[in-house]
């Protein structure tokens, strides 16, 4: 039976699940570990307002949620989990931030169900001011991608970052998110892409009915983060395309990744002569 609502280990206690029993679920893979104390079953894709309502299982009213945990509210991505983590969890107040944090003002907090969350445009100035650049374009790829958040909102808002720590990059990372991005890990490769010598690439074009990560359709050069298939017409003629691993794309090394890109990309126009 799926267990289609978020719980915790009291909650399961209750319905006669130990935490023995709860521990071998986590370890069989049966459950996940959402939040810190929070759980629910491996099979159920938490949408935004799971999200929100797991939050609610351990926070008060009170609480005001920010940065990492807040961008996940919202549907944003996270490329740093470890293997059995829950997503962080971030209030106002109890993380350091970097430098000078900029007032909530009263568009800057919006409440989902019982929790007070930053809204999705603070949220997006945040974590691209405040995280490494992979982990914030994956955050703000997601939130757009789930449709909580404007881009033209955020690069509005983005003039707003002038001389704050972080602001150059938060600017660079905003102009760039892209809601075409299915996951965190295309997040990560599309970095690494525009940090090569490569002309910018589409995310997601779709070729002869499959789908590929990032393309590029005039010069018919793409990268895919699943196995590329081969039958009838694909792959498609006079198109070069790379099957990388996605957990290799999540480990970083992003400067061999780049290099390799561009390496192969123009290995692939030398072989069109």
């Amino acid at each position: 039976m799926r267990l289609v609502e978020p719980f915790t280990p009291k909650m399961a206690a209750r319905a006669g699940v130990g935490r023995s029993a709860l521990e071998r679920l986590l370890r069989q893979g049966r459950i996940v570990r959402v939040l810190r104390g929070v759980y629910l079953d491996s099979g159920v894709e938490p949408d935004l307002s799971l999200r929100a309502r797991a939050l609610a299982l351990v926070l008060t009213g009170r609480q005001l949620v920010v940065d990492r945990t807040a961008a996940w509210v919202h549907g944003g991505d996270r490329i740093d989990a470890l293997p059995g983590a829950g997503v962080p969890l971030d209030l106002h107040g109890r993380r350091r931030h970097l430098g000078a944090q900029p007032p909530f003002g009263p568009d800057d907090v919006v409440r989902l169900g019982r929790v007070r969350v930053t809204s999705p445009v603070r949220t997006g100035l945040d974590v691209a001011r405040q995280l490494a650049p992979a982990r914030a374009l994956a955050a703000l790829d997601g939130m757009l991608r789930s449709g909580s958040l404007e881009h033209s909102r955020l690069l509005a808002a983005a003039e707003c970052l002038a001389g704050l720590p972080g602001g150059s990059q938060a600017r660079e990372l905003i102009a760039i998110a892209d809601p075409r991005a299915a996951c965190g890990a295309e997040s990560v490769l599309r970095l690494c892409w525009l940090q090569a010598r490569i002309p910018t690439p589409v995310p997601g074009l779709v070729v002869n009915g499959v789908r590929l990560a990032l393309a590029l359709p005039v010069q018919r050069f793409a990268v895919s983060l699943d196995p590329v298939p081969v039958f009838g017409n694909w792959p498609a003629p006079g198109w070069r395309v790379l099957a990388l691993d996605r957990a290799r794309v999540l480990a970083g090394a992003g400067g061999y990744l780049s290099e390799h890109l561009e390496r192969e990309f123009h290995q692939h126009l030398l072989s069109a002569f």
